[in-house]
């Protein structure tokens, strides 16, 4: 009767790995398990970007400037900046 219980766990998870390990995987962790294709930088990655983008321009903007953004500029780098946060960018 121990035999039988000892073997019946064993079985099951040899079983249950088998089911869960994809055809030619390996469970040491090298991706097998990733089947997301690589579509680039993420999204987040790429907002962020066009933030410091619009920052950076703001920067180029004030220093033409004198020193202090002209109304005008400002609302441009504004409506560039409304434009990347909801996700025109």
């Amino acid at each position: 009767m121990r035999a039988f219980l000892t073997i019946v766990p064993l079985a099951i998870l040899a079983a249950s790995t088998a089911i869960a390990m994809p055809t030619g995987g390996s469970p040491g962790g090298s991706g097998a398990y990733i089947t997301r294709p690589d579509y680039g930088p993420s999204k987040m990655f790429r907002k962020q970007h066009a933030i410091l983008a619009v920052r950076d321009e703001g920067l180029k903007l004030q220093s033409a400037d004198g020193g202090k953004l002209t109304d005008a500029h400002r609302k441009y780098l504004q409506a560039k900046l409304d434009a990347v946060l909801v996700g025109n960018y």
